[in-house]
């Protein structure tokens, strides 16, 4: 396999020069020889196809399924379907989504709503020692933009291709709750699962009364179960040594009580899904396994931490991350709110129970754009962290709309301002609309400074579905063709925000950079 692209870039230019096609745009990293035939990426009038071209033989023995055109030589142009993303990975197999948490460096997962943000995502990670969970996406994101796992895949397997990139990647089907939901994501190929237990915890066994916990537990709990619990708990010392001071926890019984009634249940269904997946792939390493406890109304101490996670530990299921709720809030779109100190405090015990229990991960949920916290972060737990992102690629395509296309950013800003009650009942934020300058008292260059101020970001952050889904009278989108016709038009810029805004996270989480590195050039293995 030969990836010299800058001569296949003349190559296929010249080669599509005799054919009835109008040439928009080649993408030179993704060109590729393979058996003799020329295989890249072209963009026409009708979006991005495969290019390959060839001799005749060659171009018939091909398995991508496309139109064949004569001249000098034949091309193929292929649409980029699941049945040619199946081609893909078989011929490509860097394409294809693979494990990654077990890895022994930092992990980012880059949401992309979109579909079309792959490209700028690795333009940054490339350059770090990180590795990209790209396809990244819960039930609840699909169902806002019309999308799927197949989708998700695909869209991030052909921006792999575009971008040659051959350090492998993940996909992570987020926050699934169900054993079917996780049963779609697997056949879509993820390579990742985030179960989501929030619907199996029991947030009352840290309200109620003692006495309420009392009867509870006798109820609930089974003496087996509690007499293994007491030996496991009770008069000992949890101690825990790192760089950074110890950590020490203790147990009392009404303690130990309440984390086995918050947690039985979610225990329970994790050891469900945990023997299915297994079962399904064979070992537990074909897939990256993680819980999320994170959506409780109240942090996960790293006594929680502890129960839970010896819990699994003696039930046999072993995780590769872990999301708590860490002390303060975690908002969508915006920098960490709460004591820096007193988070530093508590994720450093999480980072120790994580290495003495497993050595897994810790996962940060809505972590994009937490700069503020991001350098304790990266000290503390150094390559033993994943962090999670989504809406920070949505808001910088908006950022571009808004400078790009004014005209359409102040109708979706419009709309989102009609939208968002309805959006709230679906995301948790703080917002203050009467804080958002109004929009008639801006120039259209102001604009995009909307998009740094935190008010206005969480309002376009989280009516993203209805902006994509929001349709006129006539059944026709009112914003979604002319969003992605823009993102079309100026992707480079699109990508290049991405590059840097990705850049800026790694860069302040602490992450180092690839001691070689040519952002001109493919990974060539």
């Amino acid at each position: 396999m030969r990836s010299d692209h800058a001569s296949l870039d003349l190559e296929i230019g010249q080669a599509l020069n005799g054919f009835p096609i109008n040439l928009l745009k080649v993408y030179p990293r993704s060109f590729s020889k393979v058996n003799g035939l020329t295989y890249g990426l072209i963009r026409i009038p009708q979006g991005k196809k495969l290019a390959i071209v060839g001799d005749k033989p060659a171009i018939l023995a091909d398995p991508f399924r496309g139109k064949i055109f004569h001249g000098p030589s034949v091309l193929k142009l292929c649409g980029l379907s699941s049945e040619n993303t199946q081609c893909l990975m078989s011929l490509f197999p860097y394409t294809k989504p693979i494990p990654l948490l077990n890895l022994k460096l930092t992990t980012i997962g880059t949401g992309d709503r979109l579909g079309v943000a792959t490209p700028g995502h690795l333009r940054a990670v490339r350059k770090f020692h990180a590795r990209p969970v790209l396809a990244q996406q819960s039930v609840r994101e699909n169902d806002q933009t019309g999308r799927n796992y197949q989708g998700v895949v695909r869209d991030a397997a052909w921006g792999i291709f575009q971008e040659n990139y051959r350090k492998g990647y993940g996909a992570d089907g987020d926050h699934l709750k169900s054993l079917h939901e996780i049963k779609t994501a697997l056949d879509a190929g993820v390579s990742m699962i985030t179960l989501d237990l929030s619907e199996k915890l029991n947030p009352e066994a840290f309200q109620d009364s003692g006495e309420v916990i009392e009867r509870k537990f006798k109820r609930e709990i089974s003496r087996e179960t509690a007499k293994a619990l007491s030996r496991c708990f009770l008069e000992k010392e949890f101690h825990f040594e790192g760089p950074h001071g110890d950590c020490r926890i203790r147990f009392t019984e009404e303690s130990l009580k309440r984390n086995a009634l918050l947690y039985q249940k979610a225990i329970d269904f994790t050891e469900e899904v945990f023997e299915w997946i297994r079962s399904r792939k064979g070992c537990r390493s074909a897939v990256d396994f993680e819980i999320s406890i994170d959506e409780t109304p109240f942090p996960t101490s790293p006594e929680n931490h502890l129960f839970f996670i010896t819990q699994l530990n003696h039930r046999g299921v072993h995780v590769d991350s872990l999301a708590p709720r860490f002390i303060g809030e975690f908002q969508k779109a915006i920098d960490y709110r709460g004591d820096v100190k007193a988070f530093r405090e508590q994720f450093y015990q999480h980072s120790l129970i994580a290495q003495y229990y497993g050595n897994y991960k810790i996962s940060i949920h809505s972590g994009s754009d937490k700069f503020s916290v991001f350098p304790e972060i990266g000290k503390l737990a150094k390559d033993g962290v994943h962090l999670k992102t989504a809406g920070t690629s949505w808001l910088e395509a908006v950022r571009l709309i808004a400078q790009k296309s004014p005209v359409l950013y102040r109708e979706m800003h419009q709309f989102a301002l009609s939208a968002f009650p309805e959006a709230t009942k679906l995301y948790v934020v703080t917002t203050d609309l009467t804080r958002i300058p109004r929009l008639e008292s801006l120039r259209d260059e102001e604009l995009p400074e909307l998009l740094e101020q935190e008010d206005s970001r969480q309002l376009i952050h989280i009516t993203y579905g209805f902006l994509l889904n929001a349709k006129n009278r006539e059944e026709r989108f009112l914003f979604r063709d002319r969003f992605f016709s823009t993102l079309n038009q100026y992707e480079e810029d699109y990508w290049s925000r991405l590059e840097r805004h990705f850049g800026n996270h790694l860069i302040s989480l602490g992450v180092k950079k690839e001691k070689v590195h040519d952002s001109h050039q493919p990974d060539i293995h």
